[in-house]
C-alpha cells in the first residue's frame, strides 16, 4: 500500500474513531511528516463545522432552504476529492453522535490519548542560526535524529536538564534526553548535578559527564579535542562495555586530544575557544535590540500611508487608553481600555495589553464604510478557553456590513460579515495551533476585496487560504471591541474574549496583496 493510500486510510479511521492506539501513533507520525495530510485533515474538519453549523441551523425546505445549500463557502485551496467524500463524512458524523465527539486541542482532536510529545530538548535561543533541512524557532521541541547547523549559535535544554550550546558548523545526532553524538563541530554543555551520566560521543571517545561544564570539538580528520572547565568528566572507547569509574578521569582546567587511531595527548583547557552561555545571551540581546528598532523605523513610515484608517501600535502606553497612530483624528479611534492589563509585546520594550477575564476589551469606534479591507494584528494566543476568541468584532449583529473577525478553537480563523443572507456570511480558513505556538507570537491578516469578491486570508505572511463570496456588501466597523465582544441582552452566547497578548493592529481601507503582507510581517517578525 502507497504512503498516500495508507495516510487516507488513517485519516478516515480517524474520522470515524475507529483506530487502535497504535494506528492513533502511526497517525501523529504521518501529521508531523505530511503538511498536505495536515492540510486535508483541517478540510475534513472545516466541512464537519459547516455540515454541523446548517443542520442545527433552524431552516426549512423552501427555495430560500435550497439556496443556502448551493451558498456553502468553499475554499479554492480545498481538494476536489473533500467535497466528494461529503456524503461519506455526512454518514460518519452519524456514528460520532452517538459515540460522543472527540474534542479539538492545540490543534490536534483528541480525547482518551493525550498528544505525544516527541521531543527530548528544547530550543531556548539562537542568533543568526540556520538549520539544513529544518525549521525551528525557539521554544520548539527537538527529536531524535540529526541536527546540523548551518550558521549561527543555538543553545538547547535537554529534557534531563543539560544545556547545550552548539556552533556553526556542527552536526550533532541527538538520541535521547540524555546526550548524543557530535559528528563534527563544537559544542559546549552545561551539566547540573540530576543530569549526571549526560553522554556525548564522537567517533573517538565517548564522554559521560559527573556534574560539570566542558566543551568538545571534533576535528576534519575525526580527532576530539575535550575540554573540562568546572568539575569532572570519565572518558571511555565508543561503543565499549563501560563502567563507572574505570574510564580516563578528566577534572577541571585540563583537557585531551584523542586522534582517529585512539592515541592521546594532554593540554589545559581553553574555555575561549567556546561561546559561554553570557556570550550567547548578550548576542540574543542585541539581535533582539536591533529587530526592535528596524519594526520602530518601519511603525514610523506605516503612519504616513493614507490607506491606514486605524493603527494601534501598543506602544506610549496612556493608562487605561489605546492611541490610534493614523492620520486619522476621529475620537472613536481612539481606543478606551476595559480591563485588559500593560505587558511586554514581541520585544522585552515593546508595549501590549493582555488579555485574561471576560471583561478585558478595547472599546473603539471606526468611522465609515468600506467596499474592501485589510486587518493585520499581531497576537500571542496562551490558550482556548472559550470556543471563539475575538480579534475585532462590531457591536451586535444582523446590521449590514458588520464584521467579526475571531480564531475558533476548532482549527479555524474566520471573518464573518453580515450580508442579510442567511449560511453564507463566514469566511474560514485552517489555523492550527500546535503545543510550542502557544505563547510565540504571530502575526494574523485578513484582506477583504469587495471588487472581486473574495476573503484571503494569512498566517505570518503565508496564505492560509482564499475564499469566494457569494455575496458583498461595504463594510462598516462602527462601534466594536478588541480581544472581545458584548453580544445583544437578549443573547445568551458564550464569552468571547481573546486569551493570550496583542500588541500591533492595523486597519486599511483596501485589499492589500500578499507581498505587502508578506512586508509587514518582515518588519514586524520579533
Amino acid at each position: 500500500m502507497s504512503d498516500e493510500n495508507r495516510n487516507r486510510q488513517l485519516l478516515d479511521g480517524y474520522c470515524s474513531e475507529s483506530l487502535t492506539s497504535e494506528e492513533f501513533s502511526e497517525f501523529e507520525e504521518a501529521l508531523r511528516q505530511d503538511a498536505s495530510l495536515r492540510h486535508l485533515l483541517i478540510e475534513y474538519r472545516i466541512l464537519d463545522s459547516d455540515l454541523r453549523d446548517y443542520a442545527s441551523a433552524d431552516v426549512r425546505d423552501s427555495p430560500a432552504h435550497e439556496a443556502s445549500v448551493t451558498n456553502l463557502k468553499t475554499i479554492r485551496r480545498m481538494r476536489v476529492e473533500v467535497w466528494a467524500m461529503a456524503a461519506v463524512i455526512v454518514v460518519l458524523l452519524i456514528g460520532v453522535a452517538v459515540s460522543g465527539v472527540r474534542g479539538y486541542r492545540d490543534g490536534l482532536v483528541v480525547e482518551a490519548e493525550p498528544a505525544l510529545d516527541p521531543g527530548v530538548a528544547v530550543l531556548t535561543q539562537s542568533v543568526n542560526a540556520s538549520w539544513k533541512n529544518r525549521e525551528v524557532r525557539s521554544g520548539d521541541a527537538m527529536e531524535p535524529g540529526l541536527w546540523t547547523l548551518l550558521e549561527g549559535t543555538a543553545e538547547f535544554e535537554f529534557y534531563s536538564g543539560a544545556s547545550v550550546i552548539l556552533e556553526a558548523p556542527a552536526e550533532l545526532e541527538i538520541l535521547s534526553e540524555n546526550g548524543g553524538i557530535l559528528r563534527g563541530g563544537k559544542l559546549r554543555a552545561d551539566v547540573p548535578h540530576h543530569a549526571h551520566g549526560f553522554t556525548i560521543t564522537t567517533d573517538t571517545v565517548e564522554l559521560v559527564d559527573l556534574g560539570t561544564s566542558f566543551g568538545m570539538e571534533v576535528g576534519e580528520g575525526a580527532e576530539t579535542a575535550v575540554h573540562v572547565f568546572d568539575g569532572k568528566v570519565e572518558l571511555f572507547e565508543p561503543n565499549s562495555d563501560r563502567i563507572m569509574g574505570q574510564g580516563k578521569e578528566l577534572l577541571a582546567g585540563e583537557g585531551r586530544l584523542v586522534g582517529s587511531t585512539g592515541e592521546t595527548s594532554s593540554f589545559a583547557a581553553d574555555d575561549s575557544r567556546f561561546i559561554s552561555p553570557t556570550q550567547l545571551e548578550k548576542g540574543t540581546r542585541d539581535r533582539i535590540r536591533e529587530k526592535y528598532l528596524r519594526w520602530q523605523q518601519a511603525a514610523e513610515d506605516l503612519r504616513k500611508d493614507s490607506k491606514l484608517v486605524a493603527y494601534y501600535d501598543f506602544e506610549g502606553a496612556s493608562d487605561r487608553s489605546l492611541l490610534n497612530r493614523s492620520a486619522d483624528s476621529s475620537d472613536g479611534l481612539r481606543g478606551a481600555v476595559i480591563g485588559a492589563q500593560w505587558s511586554s509585546g514581541r520585544w522585552p520594550d515593546k508595549g501590549a495589553l493582555d488579555f485574561k477575564r471576560p471583561s478585558d476589551r478595547v472599546r473603539v469606534e471606526v468611522p465609515g464604510k468600506f467596499e474592501s479591507m485589510t486587518l493585520v494584528t499581531w497576537v500571542r494566543v496562551d490558550g482556548f478557553d472559550n470556543q471563539f476568541h475575538s480579534l475585532l468584532l462590531s457591536d451586535g449583529w444582523g446590521r449590514p456590513g458588520a464584521l467579526h473577525w475571531q480564531i475558533h478553537r476548532d482549527g479555524f480563523v474566520e471573518l464573518a460579515v453580515w450580508n442579510g443572507q442567511i449560511k453564507t456570511h463566514n469566511s474560514r480558513a485552517p489555523f492550527l495551533m500546535a503545543p510550542a505556538d502557544f505563547g510565540r507570537w504571530t502575526q494574523l491578516a485578513v484582506a477583504y476585496d469587495g471588487g472581486s469578491g473574495s476573503v484571503t486570508h494569512y498566517r505570518d505572511g503565508s496564505l492560509l487560504g482564499q475564499i469566494d463570496l457569494s455575496v458583498t456588501v461595504p463594510l462598516a466597523i462602527g462601534k466594536a471591541e478588541i480581544g472581545n465582544w458584548t453580544p445583544p441582552q437578549d443573547d445568551s452566547r458564550q464569552v468571547r474574549q481573546f486569551n493570550g497578548r496583542m500588541d500591533e493592529m492595523m486597519i486599511f481601507n483596501e485589499a492589500l496583496s500578499a507581498v505587502k503582507i508578506q512586508e509587514l510581517y518582515q518588519h514586524g517578525n520579533p
